[in-house]
């Protein structure tokens, strides 16, 4: 609850730059929570885009090494700028695919350009995306974007191969470097390099220490539960909080429990026990009975948790950034309530600011065309009036078209911004809308905050209430 000697929102908002402000979908009163748990990668840790590179070039070594691809796939190179989350890749067809909160199909992409409009229209028009399909993935995590992008180049490499006997499928393709991929971080042959130099992978936010001293003072339980292994959690947290600040020795003081290595999702719905870890990363044999401050476990599963700390669902806040394993499965088997990192949205949101013209001028045409539609469907009028009020709406698609391209631009060359689909919400932005109460891009931004502040979603608004 809001105390009186707290600022308003309104006063908060001003003094917040706008992309550093946590936004609420559904009303979370900070004062109700007593855990508070985080995941680790691309949420208390955020990466640099070095790490993308590394992965790039590891997994098409792997491809060659391992798997028999020719060399020459190796002189591909990696852009970060061309994916961005919730793209789906279709396997069948060897394509990338952004699609609208309805799962209808917006721009498509096959190897090193746009797909041809009637191709499209042929595989996708009419169809609504089943993404319980096997041929379909949608990929909602930082770490999966270098195989976007590196997808797209190998299907236009192979589709140049005379050679159609030799060649792999638009499926054996994505398995295989899906599957090169998850080797790279279970064989921790990527973590050791990243462990080696972790400044040149991992960004050091000088306000995390504070954000996370900041809950603690307010009575927080803090708790880390991260699916990294417990040697790279240690790298990566002493590097990130020790000797940040002067309350604690070291970085496990900031936490109540520790988990590493949790297998989320599976963690929230199975019975693995928890086990102690020792120092060399190895776990003890025999399962543990509590969970002890400033040791680390590993493994473990929700049943025990809550029977050993007496939280209760809707007492405990849940910041991660896998829209899957951390918010969604977090949201349906627990009923905590959850906070997600979007690391990419900081540079979304400038954006915004610095285009924001254009995006108000956008907002004016559509409530135009969403007027003269009311117009035409409320009242019975007359030819001459009816054709005056189409002319109009069709300038009107056609001004908004021109500026949701010069717009698209100035985010993702490509796909645009990553939550919206032209008018619609993207299927991305619309599950963060449906499985996380609040979301922001790094969880430092929590200390602009009090640690007891309400936070309070806009009224939505239904197509009937909008003015008439």
């Amino acid at each position: 609850m809001v105390t009186k000697t707290e600022p308003t929102t309104e006063f908060v908002q001003e003094l917040i730059p706008y992309s550093r402000r946590v936004f609420c979908n559904r009303n979370l009163r900070m004062d109700t929570i007593r855990y508070i748990g985080f995941d680790m990668d691309y949420s208390l840790a955020l990466y640099k885009p070095a790490m993308e590179h590394l992965q790039a070039e590891l997994v098409l070594n792997s491809m060659v090494d391992v798997l028999g691809y020719p060399r020459s796939i190796l002189a591909l190179k990696y852009d970060p700028q061309f994916a961005i989350r919730g793209l789906v890749v279709d396997t069948e067809h060897g394509n990338i695919f952004k699609m609208n909160a309805h799962r209808f199909v917006g721009m498509v992409w096959h190897g090193e350009g746009p797909l041809d409009k009637e191709i499209r229209r042929d595989i996708y028009t009419n169809r609504k995306i089943d993404l319980s399909d096997p041929g379909l993935m949608m990929v909602d995590t930082q770490f999966s974007l270098p195989e976007m992008h590196l997808y797209c180049q190998l299907v236009g490499l192979f589709d140049k191969q005379a050679d159609n006997e030799s060649k792999p499928t638009y499926d054996r393709l994505w398995r295989d470097l899906r599957g090169a991929m998850d080797v790279l971080h279970s064989d921790d042959s990527l973590k050791t390099i990243v462990r080696g130099n972790i400044p040149e992978y991992i960004y050091k936010d000088p306000d995390l220490p504070e954000t996370l001293h900041r809950f603690r003072s307010a009575g927080k339980k803090l708790f880390l539960l991260t699916n990294s292994e417990p040697e790279y959690t240690r790298a990566v947290m002493t590097y990130l909080l020790d000797q940040g600040h002067p309350g604690y020795a070291k970085w496990e003081d900031y936490f109540d429990f520790i988990i590493a290595s949790a297998r989320k999702p599976g963690f929230f719905v199975g019975d693995t026990p928890f086990l102690h870890s020792n120092e060399d990363g190895s776990s003890q044999s025999i399962p543990v009975t509590q969970l002890r401050r400033g040791q680390i476990y590993t493994g473990g599963n929700l049943q025990e948790l809550k029977q050993w700390t007496g939280m209760r669902g809707d007492e405990v806040l849940y910041v991660g950034d896998h829209l899957y394993g951390d918010i969604l499965r977090s949201k349906r088997d627990t009923s905590w309530r959850t906070a997600m990192v979007v690391q990419e949205l900081e540079r979304e949101l400038l954006g915004m600011q610095e285009h924001g013209s254009d995006l108000t001028e956008l907002d004016r045409l559509e409530s135009r065309l969403f007027q003269i539609n009311l117009e035409r469907a409320a009242h019975a009028i007359d030819g001459n009036r009816d054709r005056r009020l189409q002319g109009e709406a069709r300038q009107l698609n056609q001004e908004v078209l021109r500026l949701e391209k010069q717009i698209c631009v100035h985010f993702n060359h490509t796909w645009g911004m990553m939550v919206r689909d032209r008018a619609e919400l993207s299927a991305f932005g619309a599950q963060m809308q449906d499985y996380a109460c609040i979301y922001t891009s790094r969880v430092s931004n929590f200390r602009l905050y009090s640690p007891v502040w309400y936070f309070r979603s806009p009224r939505q608004r239904m197509p009937h209430e909008q003015l008439r």
